[in-house]
């Protein structure tokens, strides 16, 4: 027999707070890069807090006939734009990439919001509206981003791609997800919603932060070659953009 969204959910919990582990231990061995464990421990840190709310059933409200759990809502405001800072960090690209993924982001889950609590054609128009900000995050880091992103070594930049491709195919199952659960069409039920989305949450954020940590080292290796060798950029055909990063 299926689990119920409580027990789900308290499974996402534990697989959470398992995932705090690594970086909580980076932060302690590996003080040089404070700022980048603690952006990692935040995302599962929070998760794990947001999780064990829908496990006690905290924070679930109804809206429109529909049960919407408000410390998922949140989780996402906090998490999702901690994943971008570190992608931001890892690549170097400068504030005003971030500030432009953060907004694009923001404005993904707000319209998400709106379009769970509301009804009729407005809730679908919420929902589009949603989808082009996420083609937004799409282009930044497809497109804009690696013209402007620097490394100091190869394995730092592979690090790079590798941890936004498997963000954008996990982001990108969402709205999927959103359609077919009660939010939408209402395909799945509220217990299989919770399992289908804690499932794409531990591996888009525990399974993040564990890629992460272990790539690390990728950071150590290039902070010791910044001052030999040239930048490596993840585009080499890269435009003037990409002697902007600093000024970004």
């Amino acid at each position: 027999m299926l689990g119920t969204a409580t027990t789900w959910a308290a499974l996402g919990a534990i697989g959470m707070a398992l995932g705090t582990i690594p970086p909580l231990w980076g932060l302690q061995n590996d003080p040089d890069r404070r700022g980048h464990y603690l952006a990692l421990a935040g995302v599962t840190g929070v998760a794990t807090v947001a999780y064990a709310l829908m496990a006690l059933d905290i924070g679930t409200v109804s809206a429109s006939g529909r049960v919407v759990s408000i410390p998922r809502y949140v989780d996402w405001l906090i998490t999702t734009p901690l994943i971008l800072l570190f992608l931001s960090m890892l690549g170097r690209t400068g504030r005003g990439s971030l500030l432009r993924l953060v907004v694009a982001d923001i404005a993904l889950l707000a319209l998400g919001g709106v379009a769970v609590v509301l009804s009729g054609p407005i809730r679908w128009a919420a929902f589009a509206g949603g989808v082009v900000c996420f083609g937004v995050l799409v282009y930044e880091l497809y497109g804009r981003i690696p013209r402007l992103a620097t490394f100091s070594n190869e394995r730092a930049r592979i690090l790079f791609i590798t941890l936004r491709n498997l963000t954008i195919a996990l982001w990108t199952l969402y709205p999927i997800v959103w359609v077919l659960a009660p939010s939408g069409i209402g395909l799945l039920t509220r217990d299989m919603t919770m399992l289908v989305v804690a499932y794409l949450d531990l591996i888009s954020k525990a399974a993040f932060v564990a890629l992460a940590v272990d790539g690390m080292d990728a950071l150590a290796d290039a902070d010791r070659g910044d001052a030999g060798a040239g930048a490596v950029t993840v585009d080499p055909d890269a435009d003037a953009d990409s002697t902007s990063t600093a000024a970004d």
